[in-house]
């Protein structure tokens, strides 16, 4: 015999309900000065991928949701009491959902939409997702900011300006120009690496909420600057050369598989251990990784289908 909550785990493509109580120390970490409240921590537990509002089309989920928590009422009121109410929360949920058909819909509690205010005007705390996993951390923005400028400090940045951006651009679009007018590129790969009305990159930091004292991922976002097209060109021609490497693991579930495919012997004591390079991409020798990418991508002879030569590259 199917129960109440079967059905409802069926109607709702997996289990019912969220004890954000014991979620909340693995999907938040506060390591700022502010104390959330309670609403706060229940609206930071259901994730980035929470879907704050949407338009109703589909109702089977206000309905799933609806019969779960009418269903908590049955065992605090007598049989008569809690058909009532039943039938008057049916009769005023048909009345909203032929209300609000076409209308967009909260899936957000007045307390949990107050909390989303409150933390959105809140000027003293940064909100950042963990560089690892799906977790939440919080910083003081004075926090945030001085870990920031400790890796502006570093050698691999220097100041620059809007005029020195609008020089680079022009420098961009004149070079494509050019492999354009000597037959090395179409006039469709012209206008899709052509830049204009670029703007400056955007940095900013992932916390990484595995390690001590909350070091940041330093992160370029270049979406809209003037390389961003070309980048996006070459790094599928680069990725379409790169050899398989032997050492690759996409993630801990391959690692899981891999190992288990190692035979070890009973009487050998094993130890698992891994190395973990600081700041990897920052300190990339720049010139040295573009000379292996070309001999990766031109030798012993071309491996991609890209019209430029090595040394257009």
């Amino acid at each position: 015999m199917i129960s109440h909550k079967d059905k409802l785990e069926r109607l709702n493509g997996g289990p019912i309900g969220q004890n954000y109580e014991e979620m909340k120390h693995k999907l938040i970490h506060n390591i700022s000065s502010y104390t959330l409240s309670k609403a706060e921590e229940r609206l930071l537990c259901r994730g980035w991928d929470f879907c704050i509002e949407k338009k109703n089309k589909d109702f089977l989920d206000f309905e799933t949701d609806l019969e779960l928590n009418v269903m908590k009422l049955q065992s605090h009121c007598h049989t008569s009491v809690f058909r009532t109410i039943c039938r008057k929360v049916y009769a005023a949920s048909q009345e909203l959902m032929k209300t609000s058909k076409h209308k967009k819909m909260s899936n957000l509690s007045d307390e949990e939409l107050a909390a989303l205010k409150s933390l959105r005007s809140n000027k003293d705390i940064v909100i950042c997702k963990a560089d690892k996993g799906n977790s939440i951390v919080i910083l003081d923005k004075e926090m945030y900011m001085k870990k920031a400028e400790e890796i502006l400090k570093g050698k691999q940045f220097e100041l620059s300006n809007e005029k020195y951006h609008e020089e680079r651009e022009k420098e961009l679009n004149k070079y494509i120009l050019l492999l354009f007018k000597d037959g090395v590129i179409d006039n469709k790969l012209r206008h899709r690496l052509k830049s204009t009305c670029s703007s400056v990159s955007v940095f900013y930091g992932l916390p990484k909420a595995h390690k001590a004292g909350y070091p940041i991922r330093p992160i370029i976002s270049t979406i809209g600057s003037y390389q961003y097209e070309l980048s996006k060109y070459l790094a599928k021609a680069i990725r379409n050369a790169r050899p398989e490497a032997k050492s690759f693991v996409k993630d801990s579930f391959e690692f899981v598989q891999k190992i288990k495919e190692i035979l070890l012997e009973k009487e050998k004591t094993y130890i698992q251990c891994s190395f973990d390079v600081e700041s990897l991409y920052t300190n990339v020798p720049i010139e040295e990784a573009i000379e292996i990418t070309l001999d990766y991508m031109y030798k012993p002879t071309k491996l991609v289908d890209v019209p430029f030569s090595k040394e257009q590259m």
